[in-house]
């Protein structure tokens, strides 16, 4: 069963003001030996299976040198077998990056780049603390394209404080100029203990309006089907033909609960029962310390004894079919499967979760597709979080 790889690059040079990822700004001294931790885990986990995702997240992996993941590569490749079709994603923020690293990019073998683009407007990338202008996005992606990227994922928030339905059209039609093969849009989370949400909560700044919210995905929606874009997932918009797909393969592994390692700290991964050594008896979970320090640590001890196990943890097969539901329905157009389900869990859909599945046709909150599938109505979408939490106790 083939596999996938993240890796997670927690360093900023600044961390952004609504972040509650596993970032830290201020750290770089730290980046060798985060850099050799990482390269340790995959020597401990590596099985020569094949991988058919890699993807550096962060953070900001554009941050660290081509040079830095030539090492990196190396040891994938002595591990794992990186299949030569494979999507090999690079997050990265305008500003970090210039032509001549991008082309190193290239030529280590990343073939898809993400650029937190956030916003068109510089008043409102200056309220998410971000630390690019619209022109260096601009540039970033024009570098980009001739480094060689032909698949650029664009990053957008919407449902800002203060933002007007015409300032995320603005952003979102100033997106589509820059012709991107994928675009990831998320509505604003509000997260406690960052920045942003300490200035609403002195008043500063007014909180999101989330009618508005909901009126700008609307509006995304029937904006990015007349450009040509397919929305094949709640967040997420890929162009599509006969000849290329665009949809980000490493995130579709995810949804579709398929093996993924996590790599780094705080970052998690899935191995199905049976997808490698570790998961003979049952599916596990990988799930890495948060702070830097504590993961090299971690790590280091984990070395010393050759023991993988301080970093996964047995799921029971209730998890898995809840996890299967709730990310089986963010896929908007395959949905899930039942005969998909037999395969995995051995027992009909039907006699698990049937009749949480009545109440939601009844409900018109899912249809049943062509095929047979069960997804998410188009009603559905902007209320997706009470789909999801019927099978979040399964």
């Amino acid at each position: 069963m083939d596999s996938s790889l993240y890796i997670h690059i927690p360093f900023c040079k600044r961390r952004c003001g609504y972040c509650d990822f596993v970032t830290f700004a201020g750290f770089e001294r730290m980046i060798p030996e985060y850099i050799r931790a990482i390269e340790k885990q995959i020597n401990l986990v590596g099985e020569g299976n094949q991988i058919k995702t890699l993807y550096f997240g962060g953070g900001t992996p554009s941050l660290i040198s081509p040079n830095v993941y030539k090492d990196v590569f190396t040891c994938i490749r002595n591990n794992f077998f990186l299949l030569p079709e494979a999507e090999i994603t690079l997050e990265a923020n305008p500003g970090t990056i210039d032509w001549h690293s991008l082309d190193e990019y290239r030529k280590l073998g990343f073939n898809r780049i993400s650029f937190g683009m956030q916003s068109a407007i510089k008043n409102e990338l200056d309220l998410l603390d971000r630390a690019h202008t619209p022109q260096e996005l601009n540039s970033a992606v024009s570098l980009a394209r001739d480094a060689g990227f032909a698949n650029i994922n664009l990053d957008l928030i919407f449902g800002l404080p203060g933002q007007k339905l015409s300032d995320w059209k603005f952003s979102l039609e100033k997106a589509l100029e820059l012709d991107p093969e994928h675009l990831s849009l998320y509505s604003l989370i509000i997260e406690e203990n960052t920045p942003l949400a300490l200035k609403i909560s002195q008043g500063t700044i007014q909180e999101p309006d989330d009618d508005l919210a909901a009126e700008e995905y609307e509006w995304s929606c029937a904006f990015l089907e007349k450009a040509g874009y397919r929305h094949y997932e709640i967040s997420n918009w890929a162009k599509s033909s006969q000849t290329n797909d665009f949809r980000c393969k490493h995130n579709l592994q995810y949804w579709h609960l398929l093996p993924y390692y996590g790599l780094g700290c705080g970052a998690v991964g899935f191995l199905p029962r049976d997808s490698c050594r570790m998961s003979t008896t049952s599916s596990i979970l990988m799930e890495n310390a948060k702070w830097i320090g504590r993961y090299i640590k971690s790590i280091n001890l984990a070395c010393e004894s050759r023991e993988v196990f301080p970093f996964i943890q047995t799921v029971d097969r209730s998890y898995e079919i809840s996890t299967f539901m709730f990310m089986g329905f963010r896929l908007l157009e395959e949905g899930i499967n039942p005969v998909d389900f037999f395969q995995r869990f051995g027992v009909p859909l039907d006699e698990i979760v049937g009749e949480k599945i009545k109440q939601l046709l009844s409900s018109n909150l899912v249809e049943i597709s062509p095929e047979g599938h069960y997804r998410l109505t188009r009603q559905a979408w902007l209320v997706a979080n009470r789909v999801f939490r019927e099978f979040v106790d399964e």
